[in-house]
């Protein structure tokens, strides 16, 4: 094709030429006529070329080995079973094997629940994710042919059964299983179900799930207990046939705090593994809820998901009514008014009256006058007119944790068109987005007035928000997390202090241990110069350590995972200023990668067939089936590049140079 436009334009060149300089329509000849016409048809190719910008293919190849993706599980179990020193010695084999270096592209990876390079193997993480495992590297390199060798115990502690993961047809799986596969009698607690809340003096329901492995007919005793206290007590049986129970019974919340207690199944005659037979649960007991009047004046889909967020916690609840029903503020923790119009008089009466913190969200169709006469503290241009806004989070706002909040992207609410005047400091969560136009102008901020607490809400269509936080994550959580947020310092009496520590009031050893903390300056603003020092306390060895804390983001982070078991005090201390906090959580025992009592080959036999699952001390084998396998062959791969037939600045050079000698060459003979 190239080749064809190229003699189309030397065609019309030729023609243009022998035109201008009278070949063509004219009798009219001299001499040096053909060295014009020939001078002028350079000119004119060069001119198309330019436009044509020919161009030809150039092919290259490369050969690809294929890919040798090493999986190690870094687990706990790995060390529990025995098996971490062998997986070590075989990881070395298949890295410095002469052979595979030759044949594959060998990268190594290390995975718990989550997947990273391998670095150094401590075999110490706290879940397992075989899935994750299997089905990352061919998202990773899903354009290459590869072998994928998974060094595990076969046990899975997380995420989604690997027995059922889908293997493309440019990937061959080869687990090699660690530890005894033998199976021996084991009973185990399996799952507990308990809510994390009670409140003083009510029932709270308890679900126990006991699992059997045996063929023996089995009667087992299973307790609760509290300290020295029995709490309930029942048997179970067990036989070939029948390998599970559950126990489901209430118990009662009988002082506030934090209450532990210990379920145990009886330990088997001869069994193996016993840490399995025992598992802490706890309950947070609590005298009161916290209770929180939703006031409005309209319906709108806005207040259902209003409650449904604030009563995610299961320590509020929510009331909703009409401004024409009967109320009184000093019921309730907190007020959200949701609207703004003259239906609201009495509400702002009692609000004024009790000096009651409160939430206002405008609403549809705001009365802004009304506002603007009802609320000194700020004042915005009244009009009928509405922006459609998206939020853009500021991450300074300093009033509560936003770190785990993401709100990018998020679609537009219907927000009240005008400006904004202050007459207070207040505090901004969330500015104007209208359109790719970012603004200074609020969506949502907070303030404190007297003693009391608000918040300001300036829109309608917050259901939006709660359905795209299910879009992006399958839960609500987001947007739950973000108004839960706002109802905790809402809801809190107390003056706002300089220096806030959020924490849990317990733990379990299996999870992240993670405890923020905010530290604002006199002004009360973010402080981003702290250092922050924990001071933690074991009540029952009384061994004290000093943990430091990471500033992340607009907050102060840190992460004692690792601790033991047990109850500990704390104090947070800020260098170099009188500010202190101090509390105490308790570090539930479970551990769940000591559950198994041995390794498990099931899951991928079911996967990859018998045949290609090896086993500790196999390494031999699994390198001669990974030399045979037909799918790991060197390919090649052919690379199609286009260049450019022509330098556009050597031809333009050429252009100039031909017209301006045209020129001369012209004007020496005189012609014009």
């Amino acid at each position: 094709m190239t080749v064809f436009w190229m003699i189309i334009a030397a065609v019309v060149a030729a023609l243009i030429a022998l035109f201008q300089y009278g070949y063509i329509g004219t009798s009219k000849n001299t001499k040096r006529k053909p060295w014009f016409a020939l001078l002028r048809f350079l000119t004119v190719f060069f001119i198309l070329l330019l436009f044509i910008a020919p161009r030809f293919d150039s092919k290259t190849y490369e050969s690809l080995l294929p890919q040798l993706v090493i999986m190690v599980d870094d687990s706990k179990s790995m060390d529990y079973l025995g098996a971490a020193s062998t997986v070590q010695k075989d990881l070395e084999l298949l890295q410095e094997n002469e052979e595979l270096n030759s044949k594959f592209e060998i990268q190594s990876f290390q995975f718990s629940d989550v997947i990273q390079p391998l670095d150094s193997l401590g075999f110490n993480q706290s879940d397992t994710d075989i899935g994750k495992a299997i089905e990352q590297p061919q998202e990773l390199f899903k354009n290459r042919n590869k072998a994928v060798v998974i060094l595990t115990d076969g046990n899975q502690t997380s995420g989604n059964s690997y027995a059922y993961a889908l293997l493309d047809d440019k990937t061959s799986l080869y687990p090699v299983i660690y530890g005894d596969t033998t199976s021996y009698s084991d009973v185990q607690i399996t799952t507990i179900n308990v809510n994390r809340y009670s409140y003083l003096n009510n029932e709270f329901p308890v679900e126990v799930f006991v699992a059997y492995q045996g063929t023996e007919e089995v009667i087992l005793s299973f307790t609760v207990t509290q300290g020295t206290k029995t709490l309930h007590k029942e048997s179970f049986s067990f036989d070939a046939k029948k390998r599970a129970a559950i126990a489901s019974f209430n118990l009662t919340s009988t002082s506030v705090g934090t209450q532990s207690m210990l379920a145990t199944i009886q330990t088997l005659s001869k069994e193996k593994n016993t840490k399995n037979n025992y598992r802490s649960f706890a309950v947070e007991v609590i005298d009161q809820q916290t209770s929180v009047l939703l006031l409005s004046d309209q319906l709108h889909p806005d207040i259902g998901v209003l409650k449904k967020a604030i009563e995610s916690n299961q320590q509020r609840k929510v009331t909703i009514k009409n401004t024409s029903d009967s109320y009184d503020f000093n019921e309730y923790n907190l007020v959200v008014m949701y609207g703004v119009s003259s239906a609201f008089a009495k509400a702002y009466t009692q609000k004024d009256q009790w000096n009651k913190n409160t939430w206002i969200i405008t609403g549809v169709d705001p009365d802004l006058n009304y506002m603007n006469a009802n609320n000194p503290v700020f004042q915005i241009e009244a009009s009928n007119e509405y922006d459609e806004a998206q939020p853009i989070l500021n991450d300074s706002y300093a009033t509560f944790n936003l770190e785990k909040l993401n709100f990018e992207d998020y679609p537009p609410v219907k927000v009240p068109f005008g400006d904004m005047i202050f007459n207070t400091n207040v505090d901004v969560l969330f500015y104007k987005q209208i359109g790719s136009i970012a603004t200074t102008q609020p969506i949502w901020f907070t303030y404190e007035n007297n003693d009391s607490k608000h918040a300001v809400t300036l829109a309608s269509g917050l259901w939006r928000w709660r359905g795209q936080s299910f879009l992006n994550n399958k839960d609500f959580k987001n947007f739950d997390d973000l108004v839960s947020s706002q109802v905790q310092y809402l809801a809190n009496s107390k003056k706002r202090n300089r220096l806030e520590v959020l924490y849990e009031s317990f733990y379990y050893q299996n999870k992240a241990v993670v405890i923020n903390a905010q530290y604002l300056d006199k002004n009360y603003e973010f402080e981003d110069n702290g250092i922050l020092n924990m001071n933690l306390r074991n009540k029952d060895t009384e061994e004290i350590v000093t943990r430091p804390f990471v500033l992340s983001g607009n907050t102060y982070t840190v992460d004692l995972s690792g601790l033991n078991h047990g109850d500990y005090t704390f104090t947070v201390q800020i260098e170099n200023d009188q500010l202190s906090r101090s509390g105490s959580f308790s570090i539930l025992d479970y551990d769940i990668e000591k559950q198994q009592v041995n390794a498990s080959d099931v899951g991928m036999k079911k996967l990859v067939g018998s045949s290609n699952v090896f086993y500790q001390g196999q390494v031999d084998q699994l390198m001669t089936r990974l030399n045979s396998d037909p799918l790991l062959q060197t390919v090649e791969r052919a690379t199609i590049k286009q260049n450019s037939l022509i330098d556009w600045k050597v031809v333009l050079v050429m252009i100039l140079l031909l017209l301006g000698l045209e020129w001369f060459l012209r004007k020496y003979n005189g012609l014009v």
